[in-house]
């Protein structure tokens, strides 16, 4: 399921920026433009490519660390005001989105009988996916080689 396919925009642009401290593209955008460091505005065709990967059941299954300072994120306008965004970050291998996404909570890591948690961190072929479409964009200010544990 796409929950971005209600969504009603005209246009979407991805940027690379320095969300340290859990800053959202969101807020960047309203209060410290500073932090953006690129934007590229998308075609329709890689709109629906991210949809697919970020909407994806494959593209979850991991563990997430504690940090969000998210250095991708993707911005969707209806008439030059936000009306959906989604923050990534690579280092805690996760993202925010305003739009509810099912597949973040489609897959369960269980520690005992008793205790499981939502494994929403991306899988390893998503995180290489998210760090490819990065570097497509000629973004890489902030991507760091794919070495963590996230992608053993």
């Amino acid at each position: 399921m796409n929950p971005f396919d209600s969504l009603q925009y005209d246009s979407a642009v991805a940027y690379e920026f320095h969300g340290e401290g859990g800053r959202t593209i969101e807020y960047c955008l309203k209060k410290e433009r500073s932090r953006i460091s690129q934007s590229v505005e998308l075609s329709n065709k890689q709109v629906r490519g991210l949809e697919k990967l970020f909407t994806s059941n494959a593209s979850y299954g991991n563990t997430v660390a504690a940090c969000f300072d998210p250095h991708f994120a993707i911005a969707y306008f209806k008439d030059d005001v936000i009306v959906s965004s989604i923050d990534i970050c690579l280092d805690c291998n996760f993202l925010t989105s305003t739009q509810e996404i099912p597949a973040t909570k489609f897959k369960m890591i269980k520690v005992s009988d008793d205790y499981s948690y939502t494994a929403k961190g991306f899988s390893k072929e998503a995180r290489k996916s998210i760090y490819n479409i990065c570097e497509g964009l000629g973004f890489t200010r902030y991507l760091k080689p794919l070495t963590s544990v996230f992608d053993q």
